[in-house]
């Protein structure tokens, strides 16, 4: 597989290093590029919870040289320390997002995928984030 800046990612090429590295065991996937739902359905399995920022026909929001971190991406930052998992988590990046694109009024909204493998909506909710009190 060629990385670089002419590489391409397709969601087949995706799918097979997630499956060779990751296999059957529980697995989360946080994907952040316009048009990142593409990946959404070669990525899915019983065994994966799979983020995107945007549907596979839309595009991500915040990226320029003047942002620290696209929307989405600062969304999951800034949802983080409040999260209790990974669902939580999803929820509050994906709400976060909605709640920047409508005050800047930008469309077509990106809304941001997610996607719980049944084997993980059983697993998700008792992997509960831990925070040091330190």
């Amino acid at each position: 597989m060629n990385f670089g800046p002419t590489a391409r990612l397709t969601p087949t090429a995706m799918a097979s290093l997630v499956n060779e590295m990751c296999g059957d065991r529980p697995t989360v996937v946080v994907i952040s590029a316009c048009f990142s739902g593409v990946f959404l359905d070669s990525l899915s399995g019983p065994n994966r919870m799979v983020m995107t920022a945007a549907r596979r026909d839309r595009s991500s929001f915040g990226c320029s040289e003047d942002a620290t971190y696209p929307y989405f991406d600062g969304c999951v930052i800034e949802s983080l320390p409040t999260a209790t998992d990974f669902i939580a988590l999803a929820n509050a990046t994906r709400a976060c997002v909605s709640q920047r694109e409508a005050a800047e009024g930008l469309t077509p909204a990106s809304e941001p995928q997610v996607f719980i493998g049944p084997n993980m909506q059983l697993l998700l909710p008792t992997l509960r984030f831990t925070r040091s009190s330190g």
